[in-house]
């Protein structure tokens, strides 16, 4: 399996990418969605820190084959779009309220709009091209999302949440890294075969996703009783309101 992955495309479509990140966020913003907007802002601290300071400075497994643009102001592009739509989305998986299909819809057709978009319209065409050695890295992921998983076995095995929970974070960081994959290997950006596409969508993601299934899990968890006292509260409010009527109309007719 090639250990080097690559992507080359024109500066274009980094101004759809933006265009997307902010009808993304304002969607957020308008569904009042604040935890997943955090963490989106979060992710961005997380995806700057990792390709920037550890892959790109520290140990050069990021290159810059060609970058028109200053690369400290790229990599801040790069951490923001991918980190606040990756982590707010799988934050939006792991809420039992939300729409998840048409979250999942808005993720890929996004996305992969942006990317045939590029290749369609001429409006910088300015060519980047980037690339990682994955080489070293490959061992250091398999293991941390084995424990990740392994943790949260643990605590299936504890009945603090179900065996078919830790599927379905497995099945969600899949979806969320092999959206960005297709979306890049479909409009010829990406290169690489399928087993690059898969490999990397079953493990990058899933590095992290089972922290942030238990981020999300305690996060709603220690919130949980915010609204309870409040509903007992107005729901016993209107049960007086609408017994209190009767109880005096039978108080009347006792003294008639």
């Amino acid at each position: 399996m090639d250990t080097i992955v690559k992507r080359s495309f024109d500066m274009d479509f980094i101004y759809f990418d933006l265009i997307f990140v902010c009808i993304w966020m304002a969607y957020l913003i308008r569904k009042q969605y604040s935890k997943e907007f955090l963490i989106g802002i979060f992710g961005f601290l997380v995806n700057f820190i990792a390709d920037f300071i550890i892959w790109y400075s520290i140990q050069g497994d990021r290159v810059i084959q060609t970058l028109p643009i200053n690369d400290v102001l790229f990599f801040l592009y790069f951490g923001f779009t991918y980190g606040m739509i990756e982590f707010s989305y799988v934050f939006v998986m792991f809420n039992e309220k939300t729409d998840k299909i048409r979250w999942t819809a808005m993720l890929y057709g996004g996305w992969i709009l942006i990317g045939f978009l590029s290749q369609w319209v001429s409006l910088d065409d300015r060519t980047i091209m980037i690339w990682r050695e994955m080489a070293g890295d490959r061992t250091v992921q398999i293991i941390m999302m084995a424990v990740g998983f392994l943790l949260l076995l643990g605590f299936a095995s504890n009945d603090k949440i179900e065996y078919k929970t830790v599927i379905y974070v497995f099945l969600v960081g899949f979806l969320v890294h092999f959206a960005m994959e297709i979306s890049l290997f479909l409009p010829g950006i990406r290169n690489g075969s399928f087993d690059i596409l898969f490999f990397n969508s079953f493990i990058e993601f899933n590095t992290g996703a089972p922290v942030l299934f238990l981020i999300s899990y305690y996060w709603r968890k220690n919130n949980s009783h915010i609204e309870s006292p409040v509903k007992d509260k107005n729901e016993s409010t209107v049960e007086n309101q609408v017994e209190n009527p009767a109880e005096k109309k039978n108080e009347v007719k006792t003294e008639l």
